[in-house]
């Protein structure tokens, strides 16, 4: 008895390929968006619970620290605040040796120049073991005021507020917070309102919207808001 055996032919293998290839192409970059956004939300808030350590041990061991000028003393007793309760790859201080930063002027949100910290003599610059970079600044008055800016990626791009470029603040009672303290006047989620939602903000206040609400939606849409609308449609 003779069998047939079927088979696809050529031009059916071709429109198969055809066809996974054009699924591939608009569904790929899409997986990819979503992982480097969970990716950005799982660093947010490991760092905030990093920073958040580091300076309460350091009340523990030191007590409250000395309020600092907005300068490059400063910044370096900012540093020496964290560094032993960091995981510290490369310290480059103010003057970058190293390159913890790309020696680029780094952009708001809205991609206008902003500043370029690799140069700022204000800022001390420190590389992280899994890639990322810390700039640490003094931003006292007459009480302790701390900040702390993370890059998330450390030199590579595209050094941008709200993309990679976050905000921390510090102070003299021993907590941190993403963007800055939430107060009466100015509560949690003000600073996302107000620096971060509209599309032509600056974007120092994204950090907040970042660890709390878990996405990075404001980069889609410009119409999210603390207690209103949540993700983008």
């Amino acid at each position: 008895m003779e069998r047939k055996l079927k088979a696809f032919t050529l031009a059916e293998v071709l429109i198969t390929l055809g066809i996974i290839g054009v699924v591939a192409a608009l569904t790929i970059p899409t997986l990819m968006q979503k992982f480097d956004e969970r990716e950005t939300v799982t660093k947010m808030k490991k760092m905030y619970s990093t920073l958040t350590t580091a300076y309460q041990n350091y009340f523990a061991d030191n007590g409250v620290p000395e309020p600092q000028a907005n300068n490059s003393d400063g910044a370096t007793y900012v540093f020496n605040i964290f560094k032993p309760y960091l995981k510290i790859a490369q310290d480059c201080g103010v003057t970058n040796t190293g390159g913890c930063l790309a020696n680029v002027t780094y952009k708001t949100k809205d991609g206008n120049n902003y500043y370029n910290y690799s140069t700022g003599s204000a800022h001390y610059k420190a590389l992280l073991a899994d890639g990322s970079a810390l700039i640490f600044k003094s931003n006292s008055g007459s009480d302790v005021y701390f900040e702390v800016f993370y890059d998330i990626n450390g030199p590579k791009g595209p050094n941008q507020w709200g993309y990679d470029l976050f905000a921390f603040s510090c102070y003299d009672d021993g907590k941190c917070f993403p963007a800055d303290r939430p107060t009466n006047e100015q509560p949690l989620g003000y600073w996302f309102d107000h620096n971060c939602a509209s599309s032509n903000a600056a974007g120092a206040g994204c950090a907040v919207w970042v660890i709390y609400k878990e996405n990075l939606d404001y980069l889609k849409c410009d119409d999210l808001s603390w207690n209103g609308k949540q993700k983008c449609d």
